[in-house]
């Protein structure tokens, strides 16, 4: 998961559009997938299962939530 979250990073740093980019890995890999329809299931917003999701695999997305937050992108 941490390669991906890199990855995402570094795309959307490079100026990518963020819901293009994770739509484009929900295509590409089946745990995107799988992730993003657990995110519609759960009723809670994307950053709250962000959020709960990271906690629980003690994955850490400050950094992506702080370069999200000072590009203007809210999740």
């Amino acid at each position: 998961m941490n390669n991906q979250l890199n990855m995402l990073m570094q795309l959307i740093s490079l100026g990518q559009n963020p819901n293009q980019v994770i739509a484009q890995m929900a295509k590409q890999n089946p745990q995107a997938n799988a992730i993003l329809n657990q995110v519609q299931q759960s009723g809670m917003t994307p950053k709250e299962y962000a959020i709960q999701y990271a906690r629980q695999n003690n994955i850490d997305i400050t950094p992506l939530l702080n370069m999200l937050n000072n590009k203007g992108i809210k999740l």
